[in-house]
């Protein structure tokens, strides 16, 4: 028989599960395009920029040719006319101009290959054309603005263009011409005519589109080269982030249901010593940090349910074997298995009640954030301690001599051989739960008296205590002359649940130096130990004071 699930609202959530997924199939390449598009922005801007720059230069560099070749065509003219027009007033001094006008300089130079297209004309006042050049002259007649234009600038004549009767572009310069004076370096004559020196500017036109197209053609090319290389830089550059997702998807494929991904995966650390290589590193050192708080949570679990499983085994069976054969059993027998129960149960309660108080510290230490590190050559502010109880200052060295008092007296009353001294204790106080620090100490003298020596030759084990301040601190020892610790076990015995082979055979859960730690650490303190094993071991706890 199959079971159905008929609420809808489960139904649609489970499918919901099934089908989302936190990482989907499609690569997204969005940082990807995002950085080639702005890489992409940045060459073709600077293309841009070059390519109008290299264009404007080049252009202006034609026009100050044309203009170059202009003038000095214009000088050439002008000299020219110059010589014929004196040669023309010794013959005849009632004419302005000679008929015809023959300038051989200008026809020389016209029919050269050399001329690069420039026509010079040469009108009289009356708008007559005098001179025309040899080499195909421009269809161009001045007019009455080209006549105002050329007197107004009759001292620095500069070329200008114009449209041309073929809609073609022309650079002209228009010039005077002054009647000369027989006497060399005397003031001009009147203007007797007008000088037109014109060039078609098809051939640079040609050359500005040639060199156009050429910077267009260039620079498509460059930049999709460069974005090429940029898409493959870019993709070389962010492998280690694909890697990273690929691991980090790896670990989320796996753990979909109760079970925790494969934490030992590690993401290849690129070569360098770039940000990249820091963000890999960061991210192998969380994996690391997973892995380990995740096998320390596995083991945790597993201790616990180990030393729940203990008591809860005993207790169930001495009960369920009183229920079946309680008739049968002594008085005697059914009491001693009653109280090996009850027994079992206030072991079991205490386990609980610990787990609950390290259940505390953890959520407590979680919004803990840790103080700044001390001045050495300033006073200190006090750091407040962590956790969520209301923290007041404590006189330590007063609830240390009470609790010693009270252990003193509990063992005179068992009759105890161990011997309980203080070897010296200054008056110090330390911000803390007064309770918190009263479990502190009784865990560490506990400890030193569960793992003391037994009574021999009349003397029993014997734990020394001391209080002291060294520095900005206060140093609280704790020392038994005690089965000791293996080096090999030292460094684990805060660590919870953790009992070293020669502890085992002692009673404890193995929660008392692991909730002794913690409860340190909120107090922004720390604890150490030292141990030769079968001379005895000291506990070290340092606390801020409370000045």
């Amino acid at each position: 028989m199959s079971l159905k699930n008929n609420n809808p609202s489960l139904r649609q959530k489970q499918q919901s599960d099934d089908t989302v997924s936190p990482f989907p199939n499609k690569r997204p390449r969005l940082l990807r395009l995002r950085l080639i598009t702005w890489y992409g922005g940045l060459v073709a801007v600077s293309l841009l920029f070059f390519g109008v720059l290299v264009f404007l230069l080049t252009s202006q560099s034609l026009s100050n040719s044309v203009d170059a070749s202009l003038r000095a065509e214009a000088g050439a003219a002008q000299a020219n006319i110059r010589a014929e027009l004196l040669r023309h007033q010794r013959l005849h001094a009632d004419s302005d101009w000679p008929t015809p006008l023959s300038l051989s300089v200008i026809d020389t130079h016209s029919l050269s290959k050399d001329t690069l297209g420039i026509t010079v004309k040469v009108f009289d006042q009356a708008h007559h054309l005098q001179y025309a050049s040899k080499n195909e002259p421009l269809n161009i007649t001045p007019t009455a603005e080209m006549y105002q234009h050329a007197l107004q600038n009759a001292d620095n004549p500069q070329p200008y263009t114009v449209s041309g009767p073929n809609k073609e572009s022309l650079r002209i310069l228009v010039e005077p011409i002054h009647k000369p004076q027989v006497a060399p370096g005397g003031q001009p004559g009147p203007v007797i005519g007008m000088l037109l020196v014109a060039r078609s500017l098809s051939p640079e036109e040609a050359t500005k589109t040639q060199l156009l197209f050429l910077l267009c053609t260039t620079g498509a090319l460059v930049l999709i080269t460069a974005l090429g290389i940029g898409w493959g830089i870019t993709t070389n550059v962010l492998h280690p982030l694909s890697d990273m997702v690929k691991t980090a998807r790896d670990i989320a494929n796996e753990a979909r249901g109760v079970h925790v991904g494969n934490l030992h995966q590690r993401v290849q650390r690129p070569k360098g010593h770039d940000e990249m290589v820091e963000v890999v590193d960061t991210f192998n050192e969380m994996l690391a940090a997973l892995e380990k708080a995740t096998t320390a949570q596995h083991r945790f679990i597993a201790d616990a349910s180990h030393e729940l499983r203990a008591p809860l085994t005993t207790i169930q069976g001495n009960l369920a074997f009183l229920q079946r054969h309680s008739d049968e059993l002594p008085a005697e027998e059914r009491k001693t298995m009653l109280l090996d129960a009850h027994s079992e149960t206030l072991r079991l309660a205490r386990l609980v009640d610990e787990l609950l108080l390290l259940a505390r510290a953890d959520v407590s230490a979680d919004t803990i954030v840790p103080p700044p590190p001390i001045e050495q050559e300033q006073k200190p502010a006090v750091a407040a301690p962590r956790g969520n109880l209301r923290e007041q200052p404590v006189e330590l060295d007063h609830s240390l001599l009470q609790l010693v008092r009270q252990l003193r007296g509990r063992l005179a009353m068992d009759q105890s051989s161990f011997q309980l001294k203080v070897s010296h204790i200054e008056p110090v106080r330390v911000y803390g739960n007064e309770e918190n620090l009263r479990r502190i100490m009784l865990i560490l003298l506990d400890n030193a008296l569960k793992y003391a020596p037994a009574k021999e030759n009349g003397h029993g084990g014997i734990i020394t205590v001391s209080l002291e301040r060294k520095g900005q601190e206060a140093l609280l020892q704790v020392r038994d002359n005690g089965i000791g610790i293996e080096p090999g076990d030292l460094p684990h015995i805060f660590e919870r649940f953790y009992r070293a082979d020669r502890a085992r055979s002692r009673e404890g859960t193995g929660l008392g130096l692991a909730i002794a730690h913690t409860l340190v650490e909120q107090l922004n303190g720390r604890i150490t130990a030292e141990s030769q094993p079968g001379e005895g071991s000291t506990f070290y706890v340092w606390l801020p004071l409370a000045v």
